[in-house]
């Protein structure tokens, strides 16, 4: 099934039209897995969402789903719920079982050499496309280099995952007393289970790198030490310290900072007091993640014992009035808000109360501690060149009163172990500079990746730098240039499986579902939230996928101009025009002027893509073939070539 070539000059339009894979940092195979969830045929799912992703589980569960933000479906209903399944195939194969109860199949480390390049439709296979920018999942031969990460976040990790698969030999290391960084200290224990950090982090350590833990740079060691030691670097430390607000009050007993008191509760702080009036000042999802943790900690910790007991008590402390009153108090307004729509509506569920358009300015205390905060109303939060610019409204200055405040607005780096024989820039923003191209800092055989070079993104940016980290260093040490080898191919298919592509039966009554979620009475303490696809919902979502490999191919020597194609079309995405009509760039124009030539009354068929739903009718009534269906594939492979460095 190798199919033709794509011509170069087609393959990045090509391979932009798979827009799921195309949006991921990693470039996974959304479309494939999507449709073999579609099947039943899971654990096939699972090696597609595992092969480019050491983090595959944890993104099924916390992932920010670029992929679906640009998914083609939801520029027509909604969009896939690609996150969501890949938790689904992942709850079943991956390192974590969750609630199924299944007996556990082991992950396919090294030994595993590959997947099926095809998925099945009925009696027909259609290729898959596949990405090989990550390290082989085949073992290298040892090289006997020497690499110290710093950080175990999932930059860090993922970067010792690659780097032990290429033959070298890692050394992590991690401030903190746990390994995991912001995935464990950050994100809350009821939107991510703790086993499967441990079980995603166990199974990269069981490639060989070594992990220190309570060793801090800076404190422990330095950088000079760490190049003395080693034969590269790799500096992943994330950002742990939360932004300042810079307004009178800020200094005062009972304000925290959002990082802060993340980390106090997922290390085992439960016995903080905040009170009963919280303020939570932010709009981000972190502010989000404060609030629905400081709800929790108005609740009896569930901390083993009988489920239905801690139940009961908890329902009894809310009656009693033993739990927070938890508001956040957001500069945007509701739409401009930057945390996730699904994030507001689950805090809101749970009593988080949202107050938007209000902006501190100051606050208010008595005897040390803090007692208020006051705001002002916001007019508008961005200005007309939709820079974040609030207008305030004198006079409407209001007192929110509280017994506790969390700052939630952002996060920056600590970079005060930098010493100036370090020879690392900084930039302006209080990040490492790095080049983007290669993740290299400003000293020699220093890279750098996350959150501390490009300030707070998604999980899966942070594994992309990972990954990205570890093929720079192996150029670096093995004295090889990276080779980038793309190949795309088209594969004609049968015309007696057209009937079956795409969904188009009730294709309009084909909703997005999101995941169940445990009722609002039985969030408690650290219970998880989110429960998951079960197997009819996951493969009727599956379903919905339009597989944007398929494509339409026309053939205008074929072409009759009988419309068929047009009139038979559910979404309106073809037209005839006559060229004469027509205009565009230098190439259509090339194009107009030559068939205007050969033929004077000559016809174009114009094809919208973002409306096409590929199911295939066009090229089933056309009565010459001038439309097929055929499925593009890909391949990015990355070759290491010897350099000569003698010279």
């Amino acid at each position: 099934m190798s199919g033709y070539p794509v011509y170069f000059q087609d393959f990045s339009y090509y391979q932009s039209t798979v827009a799921c894979q195309f949006a991921c940092p990693v470039r996974t195979d959304g479309t494939a897995y999507v449709t073999a969830i579609s099947r039943g045929e899971y654990e096939r799912a699972y090696m597609i969402a595992r092969e480019t992703n050491p983090f595959a589980s944890t993104c099924g569960w916390v992932c920010g789903a670029p992929c679906e933000a640009a998914c083609r479906r939801g520029k027509i209903d909604a969009p896939i719920a690609i996150r969501s399944l890949k938790r689904f195939v992942n709850d079943r194969y991956g390192v974590y079982l969750g609630e199924t109860g299944e007996t556990r199949h082991p992950p396919a480390w090294p030994g595993y050499v590959g997947r099926t390049d095809a998925f099945d439709l009925g009696n027909t296979v259609f290729p898959t496309s596949r990405s090989g920018l990550n390290a082989a999942w085949q073992r290298g031969d040892k090289t006997g280099k020497h690499v110290a990460i710093v950080g175990s976040g999932p930059a860090g990790l993922s970067c010792a995952h690659d780097l032990a698969l290429l033959g070298h030999e890692v050394t992590i290391f991690d401030a903190a007393s746990v390994a995991g960084g912001m995935l464990r200290l950050g994100v809350p224990e009821y939107r991510l289970p703790r086993e499967l950090i441990d079980l995603e982090i166990q199974a990269i350590l069981a490639l060989g790198p070594k992990l220190r833990l309570s060793q801090s740079l800076g404190d422990d060691f330095s950088l000079a030490d760490l190049r003395h030691d080693y034969d590269a670097v790799f500096i992943a430390i994330g950002t742990y310290r939360s932004r300042m607000l810079n307004v009178e009050g800020e200094l005062l007993d009972d304000v925290l900072r959002a990082v802060d008191f993340l980390i106090n509760v997922n290390l085992g702080g439960y016995n903080l007091d905040l009170g009963k009036r919280v303020l939570v000042v932010g709009g981000g999802n972190v502010a989000m993640d404060v609030a629905r943790t400081a709800a929790r900690l108005g609740q009896p910790a569930q901390s083993g014992g009988d489920l239905e007991v801690a139940l009961d008590v908890a329902r009894t402390a809310v009656r009693l009035g033993a739990t927070q009153e938890v508001r956040c108090l957001v500069v945007e307004g509701r739409h401009e808000m930057l945390a996730d729509p699904i994030e507001i509506m689950e805090a809101e569920e749970e009593g988080v109360v949202i107050n938007n358009h209000v902006a501190p300015t100051r606050i208010v205390g008595r005897d040390g501690r803090a007692t208020g905060v006051e705001t002002l109303n916001v007019a508008r939060a961005f200005d007309e060149h939709g820079r974040f610019n609030p207008q305030l409204e004198p006079g409407s200055e209001t007192i929110w009163e509280c017994d506790s405040v969390i700052v939630a607005i952002g996060q920056s780096g600590d970079l005060e172990w930098v010493q100036p024989d370090d020879g690392l820039e900084i930039t302006r923003r209080g990040t490492l500079q790095v080049n983007k191209e290669t993740l290299a800092t400003t000293a020699e055989g220093v890279y750098a990746g996350g959150d501390i070079a490009f300030c707070p993104r998604l999980i899966i940016n942070a594994v992309a730098d990972g990954q990205l980290a570890a093929r720079s260093i192996h150029t670096y040490l093995q004295h090889v240039q990276p080779h980038l080898v793309r190949r795309g191919f088209f594969t004609p298919l049968p015309k007696r499986v057209y009937p079956q592509l795409g969904p188009l039966r009730d294709y309009l009554r084909w909703p997005r579902r999101h995941p169940p979620a445990l009722p609002v009475e039985r969030r408690i303490g650290v219970s998880l939230v989110e429960v998951g696809f079960d197997e009819e919902t996951a493969q009727e979502q599956g379903g919905r996928c339009l597989i944007c490999t398929l494509n339409p191919i026309f053939d205008g020597d074929l072409c009759i101009l009988c419309n068929g194609c047009v009139d038979v079309c559910p979404m309106d995405c073809l037209k005839l025009a006559p060229v004469s009509d027509l205009e565009g760039d230098e190439k259509v124009t090339t194009v107009i002027e030559r068939r205007s030539a050969e033929w004077p009354t000559a016809s174009a068929m114009l094809f919208d893509p973002t409306r096409c739903i590929r199911c295939g009718l066009c090229a089933a009534r056309c009565p010459t073939e001038a439309v097929k269906m055929e499925s593009f594939r890909f391949t990015e492979e990355l070759l290491f070539e010897e350099v000569d460095v003698s010279t």
